[in-house]
């Protein structure tokens, strides 16, 4: 190339850069987020001397009036059929009224017993009293904050731990 080529490509290049970075265009957001402050609650397993199993749960209240339940168990699952498995929300850390019954898919891991991500978007709980629900803005979504996720295969309780605010 010649010199003159090498200084129109110079310039060419300079003019797109000076262009791009002045059209005032946001960023594109690869999700859309809460318009307030989210609440994130956390049920962590890890803590009671009782139970068996080690791993932890986010619930993150979105803005589209949804709860989101992230979580995962690393050890502690013997059974290697999820179904086995039940997971709940209940009003108490033993017995207590069943309020939701939350059934997520994933895979348990061989030893030593841990599962995939669990990802849940639940519509009608909520970390705070009051949230109209969506689908039907005269009713509200069910505070879950102070109540207690339950993971049991069959009958038995393999453990429960109090959802938190963080």
């Amino acid at each position: 190339m010649t010199k003159n080529t090498n200084l129109f490509l110079i310039i060419v290049l300079i003019f797109n850069l000076f262009l791009s970075s002045s059209t005032g265009v946001p960023a594109p957001t690869l999700e859309k987020r809460a318009l307030w402050p989210q609440l994130v609650g956390r049920a962590c397993y890890n803590l009671s001397p009782t139970c068996s199993l080690f791993g932890e749960f986010t619930f993150t209240q979105l803005a589209f009036q949804f709860t989101r339940i992230f979580g995962q168990i690393n050890e502690g699952f013997n059974n290697p059929n999820p179904s086995a498995y039940t997971f709940g929300i209940f009003t108490t850390q033993n017995d207590g009224t069943l309020v939701k019954s939350l059934t997520p898919t994933f895979s348990v891991n061989a030893p030593p017993g841990g599962t995939s991500a669990i990802q849940l978007d639940v519509p009608d709980i909520a970390l705070q009293p009051n949230l109209p629900l969506a689908s039907n803005p005269a009713q509200t979504a069910t505070d879950v904050h102070n109540l207690w996720l339950r993971i049991s295969m069959g009958n038995t309780i393999l453990c429960s731990a109090q959802i938190l605010l963080t």
